[in-house]
């Protein structure tokens, strides 16, 4: 009896101590979603959204390569090659020493799934960021039968 209380007191002190050590995650993960979805929403063409906000939550040294024209450029891209967004969800939320990684999926009128992938920096500015149309695999070829044997 005194082993299942204490496997029961390990448990629960186990999932007390989880829960405390994410709650600094949740600061971060709020600053870097945030950054990550003004993002996209201005290169989905939000008209609430301007450069300048979209610019806001990147790096320095990307902001110097995604100019004003650069960012025109990039909406002007996504439409023609990724249509109209209907739908994004967050996915996933990863830690690294050298940053963070965010990873949205989301449905446009041409593309069936796009996984959006931003790359954040220890202060919470996007480093990099990817839009990946995923095709599904194609299915394995079917082997000819042998002719029956007679």
């Amino acid at each position: 009896m005194k082993k299942v209380l204490m496997a029961m007191a390990l448990t629960a002190s186990m999932a007390v101590a989880g829960v405390c050590a994410a709650a600094g995650e949740g600061a971060a993960l709020t600053k870097e979603q945030k950054a990550a979805e003004t993002f996209f929403a201005g290169l989905n063409s939000d008209a609430t959204i301007t450069y300048a906000a979209a610019a806001a939550g990147l790096d320095a040294e990307l902001k110097t390569k995604i100019t004003a024209d650069a960012f025109a450029g990039l909406q002007k891209n996504v439409k023609e090659k990724l249509g109209n967004a209907k739908e994004i969800k967050f996915r996933s939320f990863e830690r690294f020493n050298d940053g963070d990684r965010v990873v949205y999926m989301g449905q446009y009128s041409k593309e069936p799934t796009v996984a959006m992938v931003f790359v954040f920096n220890p202060t919470g500015k996007i480093v990099n960021f990817a839009l990946n149309p995923l095709k599904p695999a194609p299915a394995p070829a079917q082997p000819a039968k042998a002719p029956a044997k007679k």
